[in-house]
């Protein structure tokens, strides 16, 4: 099993570093033009001191449109914002001609500077006969959200290299066991929660809901963790919300160890966090799957798995409840009704705080 996932991160690594399939640029910069104040449209021959130019698209092209400005930049479609970019993004065109409905679109372009620098152009990804400014390319240019995701996937499998290497019991109890009824005596021995195995799962737990979460903001643009504009900001808000995640843990022990006391529940609390930390990186692990293999086949912003986390999320949550629910009463002596009593102030509770917390 280690070294099926060992191969399978190798595979992951190499190609998420090998993104390189654009043939073709038509630059649209070229057929660009301005409106004055009276409406009427004049072709625009340079770009060096405008602010606001525009095209005109009739027809649905193949390929993705890229959008590059080093300067905030508004993207208008008839009249309406449509989007903002400070560095690179990419549209489909079907994206833009099905936010107005509309055959025909003006798409424009506007920031408080000038547009010397901005690139606009279509990438053709199929051998079609392009009849402007012909240019291979070989290599997509890369934002800043770009190379978090690949940061974050380097450091999240060199943690897990770590955690298979020198943790490969643990591992494997999870994988052939995370979804039992029964205690087995490997949670007797194991279940602390402040073991270096579980700081060392926690961790990685912590660092990896995180990057779902982040990807998940910017894949649905809600800037719920605000505008980011540099590689290192979205390192280091990764790295908050992982200390956020991880003191969480901590909450959640504290709480369950009051609670646990009070109901005589003896040991509990580490059988619960134990459970509770299997039952999540065991689903968590297929989302992280999606999403690198959304970030090869796509480029950022164009995800095809962000709407259907927003269902996942509170499915796993209520699935760990209903799951260590049913594990709690066939291993424990105690009536029914104290162990649901017990349930609501640890678990059902705090997860409807959080989901209301989340989906107001």
């Amino acid at each position: 099993m280690r070294q099926l996932l060992t191969i399978f991160l190798f595979f992951v690594l190499t190609s998420v570093s090998a993104q390189q399939d654009t043939i073709v640029i038509a630059d649209y910069t070229k057929v660009m033009v301005g409106t004055d104040s009276d409406g009427a449209i004049y072709p625009i021959t340079s770009l060096e001191g405008t602010s606001q130019a525009g095209l005109f698209l009739n027809s649905l092209p193949n390929g993705e449109i890229r959008i590059c400005n080093p300067e905030k930049l508004f993207i208008w479609i008839d009249g309406q914002l449509f989007d903002h970019v400070e560095g690179c993004k990419f549209y489909k065109p079907s994206e833009l001609f099905d936010y107005v409905k509309s055959d025909t679109i003006y798409l424009s372009l506007s920031t408080e500077g000038t547009l010397a620098d901005l690139t606009c152009d279509l990438l053709i990804y199929e051998e079609l006969v392009v009849v402007k400014d012909e240019v291979p390319v070989s290599r997509e240019i890369r934002d800043s959200f770009s190379e978090f995701t690949i940061i974050c996937l380097v450091i999240l499998a060199f943690t897990l290299g770590v955690i298979l290497s020198r943790y490969n019991t643990r591992v494997s109890y999870i994988l052939e066991r995370a979804f039992t009824f029964k205690i087995s005596a490997y949670e007797f021995v194991n279940t602390s929660f402040f073991s270096t195995a579980s700081m060392y799962l926690v961790s990685f737990y912590a660092l990896s809901l995180s990057f779902v979460g982040l990807y998940m903001d910017e894949m649905l643009s809600t800037e719920f963790f605000g505008e980011l504009n540099s590689t290192l900001e979205y390192l280091w808000l990764w790295v908050r919300l992982s200390v956020l995640v991880f003191s969480l843990f901590i909450a959640k022990w504290t709480l369950i160890s009051v609670i646990a006391k009070l109901f005589h529940f003896r040991g509990l609390r580490n059988f619960q966090l134990f459970d509770f930390l299997n039952f999540n990186l065991v689903l968590l692990a297929p989302i992280i799957i999606f999403l690198v293999v959304d970030f090869i086949i796509n480029l950022p912003a164009q995800s095809w798995v962000s709407h259907g986390f927003l269902v996942l999320f509170p499915v796993m949550l209520i699935l760990f409840i209903v799951w260590f629910t049913f594990k709690f009463v066939n291993n424990s002596p105690h009536k029914k009704l104290i162990i649901i009593s017990y349930l609501c102030a640890t678990e059902i509770i705090p997860v409807i705080i959080i989901l209301g917390f989340f989906y107001k």
